[in-house]
């Protein structure tokens, strides 16, 4: 079991931190976030994938940082092109930066509260469901599988 997992009872508890981009609401576990900060300049890297947007110096170690709207292909209005945070996620050697308008809340979510039969074709494999959440969607996404691209 994950650290962010519980059990309450026989169904599995699963603690996720949400974030907005571009105003969809998305989330990602905890276990993989290492911290938030406010955005940092960002070094450009020549001849990198569309989605990468450069790296960043973060206490000496060098991170990349990624655009999850290039990523998730999410189409994007110009004026709306200044995220305020990079999340900064770590899968097991590895440290990647993903661009976010902001940081919202931790979501503690029952195994049965997640949808994977969403039917989305957009998020296909990059999310391991959806969550409602009040009146909004949360999209849960698969860190792992993002990482794999």
């Amino acid at each position: 079991m994950n650290k962010n997992e519980g059990n309450t009872g026989s169904e599995k508890i699963y603690e996720i931190l949400s974030f907005n981009l571009c105003g969809r609401d998305f989330a990602v576990d905890v276990d993989y976030v290492e911290m938030v900060i406010e955005k940092p300049n960002i070094t450009f890297v020549p001849k990198a994938r569309e989605f990468i947007k450069g790296v960043i110096n973060l206490r000496g170690r060098i991170v990349t940082v990624v655009d999850l709207t290039k990523l998730l292909g999410i189409e994007m209005e110009k004026e709306n092109n200044n995220f305020k945070n990079v999340m900064i996620l770590k899968v097991g050697d590895m440290e990647v930066g993903f661009l976010v308008d902001n940081v919202k809340e931790v979501i503690r979510a029952k195994e049965s509260d997640i949808d994977t039969q969403f039917g989305s074709v957009e998020y296909e494999r990059k999310a391991k469901g959806v969550i409602k959440k009040g009146d909004k969607l949360v999209v849960y996404l698969d860190v792992e599988e993002i990482l794999k691209t």
